[in-house]
């Protein structure tokens, strides 16, 4: 079973729950599949390494790119693409290495290129379709070009992996995949959470010393996308100020796609740049110290259903602020206040009841905890195990 791992490690949550996976893989019975591992990017060889993964480098030429680029925005040029590239270029990789099944950590365009070889794919979100309006999903006939991709690769996939129920049903419904293909695997927090208080402290730095901060500060780990609404959390810190009396800072982590200067300018505009800091990528080691030493973390997101960060709050025992949206607030549940993204205020009253009250933080870090405990890694093992095993029936009927 190929495995591939086509995230690199600066895009942040999406590269994480990719690694989540392919731990998991790891713990198939060796009699049942044999994976090999295969990532896009050389750069992530040494990362894996350290997970205890061992993967090689899956080569695709500067031309193949470029062609699957044009495929990507002109689908009716599949056929020509496919012969100018060299036909099934990337399939015969895979069959020459002996591999019978593929199985992609992430949503793929390279699905499309196998037309014998079976494959799991990955949908992480449909988010092109519950949030047209922003710019990520929209210029570049980006709508356009994800609709034809899903609708190529997901009925024919032997497996669709989803992250939730919500996501589940929109796979269906949107793109006819039938539901018994179609199997949820709840995220999980990143591997780098998992920390004992021995090596915390043995790493500690302050991070408040380490930004010059003055006061205490609220963390958002997020790539600087629109839909991130960074702006919203800035807005609901000038709230918390005025409403409350509370000046309260901000952290945030993440690489620009974007939208970092107009964020900074807002603060600028807001009078907030003093207390607000852009800390960049942060490594996976480091981002436990981030967490811990926050008020909470403040995720005003407009794309789910689901997302990392609520989780790998849950695990280093800090309170979440999230969107009060369908399928949101499901992952969450009551292990977290939830925010109107029409009313700024709504973040302003959580933080200030959150600050005043030790007991409501005490109720919302043990709720956390209970959430993460309703799916384990077990469960998701059993999952993909009887994906595997159903391959395999299938695939015993033929030479």
């Amino acid at each position: 079973m190929a495995v591939v791992l086509e995230q690199e490690i600066h895009q942040g949550g999406g590269y994480q729950q990719s690694v989540n996976a392919a731990r998991l893989v790891m713990r198939l019975p060796r009699d049942l599949a044999e994976p090999v591992f295969l990532t896009l990017h050389e750069g992530n060889l040494a990362a894996l390494e350290r997970h205890g993964i061992r993967a090689s480098h899956l080569r695709v030429s500067a031309a193949a790119r470029v062609l699957a680029r044009i495929e990507h925005e002109w689908p009716n040029l599949h056929g020509p693409c496919r012969t100018l590239a060299g036909g099934a270029a990337l399939e015969a990789q895979l069959s020459r290495r002996g591999i019978d099944l593929v199985y992609f950590l992430s949503p793929s365009l390279l699905a499309r290129h196998l037309d014998t070889l079976n494959y799991i794919t990955t949908v992480w979100d449909l988010c092109h379709r519950d949030e047209p309006e922003f710019p990520e999903v929209r210029r570049g006939r980006e709508f356009e070009q994800r609709e034809s991709v899903y609708h190529s690769i997901l009925p024919r996939a032997t497996a669709v992996l989803v992250d939730s129920e919500a996501g589940r049903y929109n796979v269906v419904r949107r793109y006819g995949v039938d539901a018994w293909r179609t199997h949820v695997m709840p995220f999980s927090p990143a591997a780098a959470q998992d920390i004992s208080d021995e090596a915390y402290q043995a790493g500690f730095f302050d991070v408040k010393e380490r930004y010059g901060l003055a006061g205490d500060y609220v963390f958002y780990p997020a790539q600087f996308w629109p839909h991130k609404n960074h702006v919203y959390l800035l807005e609901g810190l000038q709230r918390l100020e005025q409403l409350h009396g509370h000046r309260l800072g901000a952290v945030f982590s993440g690489g620009d796609k974007g939208n970092l200067a107009f964020v900074k300018a807002k603060a600028e505009k807001l009078g907030l740049a003093d207390r607000v800091r852009f800390a960049g990528f942060v490594p996976d080691g480091q981002m436990p110290y981030f967490y811990r030493q926050s008020v909470a973390l403040v995720m005003p997101t407009y794309f789910g259903p689901t997302n990392l960060p609520p989780l790998e709050a849950f695990a280093n025992s800090v309170p979440v602020l999230y969107p009060d949206k369908p399928g949101l607030r499901e992952q969450v549940g009551d292990a977290a206040l939830l925010m109107d993204l029409r009313r700024p205020d709504s973040m302003a009253r959580h933080l200030a009841d959150l600050m005043a009250s030790p007991g409501l933080r005490a109720r919302l870090v043990a709720a956390g905890h209970a959430k993460l405990a309703r799916h384990s890694d077990e469960d998701r093992l059993a999952t993909l195990r009887a994906i595997v095993e159903d391959f395999r029936r299938r695939r015993a009927a033929w030479r």
